[in-house]
């Protein structure tokens, strides 16, 4: 494998991280899944770069990251804008556009602010970012301690290496196309698929989940959205059996506040679940900061799985 030098974390961000599509076939073991949390922005940034879709790239919440070129790379940067500049070698500032490739030269600096909009942006390089996978993958998940660069779970910090493997000397400059880049201020209604122990709400509080807006809290993190508003209470006071927990999973706990599950959660769960928001609707939820609102709405499996065959038509998934 021939290695070259890549980017040095000039400034690591709020919480900037390791990840590819996630660890998989690996909950027995208690093992979270992991992986990028937008998964059509990071399909895409690797897209265009005509790498693998599993690629190791980087997931950066918030912003306010920088990065040195130590050779020349070409990156992708997709997701939340995050006013992204490049710091010329005569300290000339440019700007650099979203949803498309482009080479940071050696000595270069790419510089990211805060989101404009949305909350997580994704920079791949050509070829992947090298580090050992645990389980099958590079995916960080703090809360089991395993992935990124020292296989530990934790975040980027100033002064790591991310290495990169040798950089072709043909670079094609590819664009997202206009019609697929999301707008991540739009109102967002999430699609569930009814499952788990919907069965065992009534009528009246379903309707009641379907017909409130809810505001996401700010104690959401990788591990599940929480949120305000509405309370929903299961029928009987008898719990449930421990059960496997799939992504998007709507769990209702004791006080009937929802919590969307995403891809750090647990593996096994004791609260009943009213169903699942679809997958495709979990890329825009991803990107949705707290106090943002959203509503639920029902939907069909198999609609629903059409749906997400056509949104990762590009990815070869």
């Amino acid at each position: 494998m021939n290695i070259e030098s890549g980017l040095r974390v000039k400034k690591a961000g709020i919480f900037t991280q390791l990840q590819d599509q996630g660890r998989f076939y690996q909950a027995q073991q208690g093992v979270s899944q992991g992986g990028v949390c937008d998964e059509l922005a990071g399909g895409w940034a690797n897209y265009l770069l005509d790498n693998p879709v599993n690629s190791p790239l980087l997931e950066i919440s918030f912003g306010q990251a920088q990065f040195e070129a130590l050779s020349e790379v070409q990156l992708a940067l997709t997701g939340a804008p995050m006013d992204a500049k490049i710091t010329l070698l005569s300290g000339k500032q440019i700007k650099q556009h979203n949803n498309c490739s482009f080479i940071l030269k050696q000595g270069e600096l790419l510089t990211l602010s805060f989101a404009t909009s949305g909350l997580r942006a994704y920079l791949a390089v050509k070829g992947g970012f090298i580090a050992e996978a645990v389980l099958g993958s590079v995916s960080c998940v703090k809360r089991n301690s395993i992935g990124g660069l020292q296989g530990d779970g934790g975040v980027l910090k100033k002064g790591d290496l991310l290495p990169v493997l040798s950089q072709q000397r043909h670079f094609i400059k590819r664009k997202m196309p206009e019609q697929f880049i999301p707008n991540y201020n739009q109102p967002l209604s999430l699609a569930v698929i009814e499952s788990y122990q919907c069965d065992d709400f009534l009528v009246s509080q379903k309707n009641r989940f379907y017909n409130s807006e809810y505001q996401i809290d700010k104690h959401s993190d990788r591990m599940g959205m929480r949120l305000q508003g509405e309370p929903i209470i299961k029928s009987g006071s008898a719990g449930i059996i421990s059960e496997g927990i799939a992504l998007g999973s709507i769990q209702i706990p004791a006080d009937g506040l929802p919590i969307i599950l995403l891809q750090d959660r647990q593996t096994l769960g004791g609260y009943p679940k009213i169903g699942c928001v679809s997958r495709c609707d979990l890329s825009q939820l991803a990107q949705q900061p707290a106090g943002n609102k959203i509503t639920f709405k029902r939907s069909d499996l198999q609609v629903e799985q059409l749906r997400y065959l056509q949104q990762l038509r590009f990815f070869n998934i």
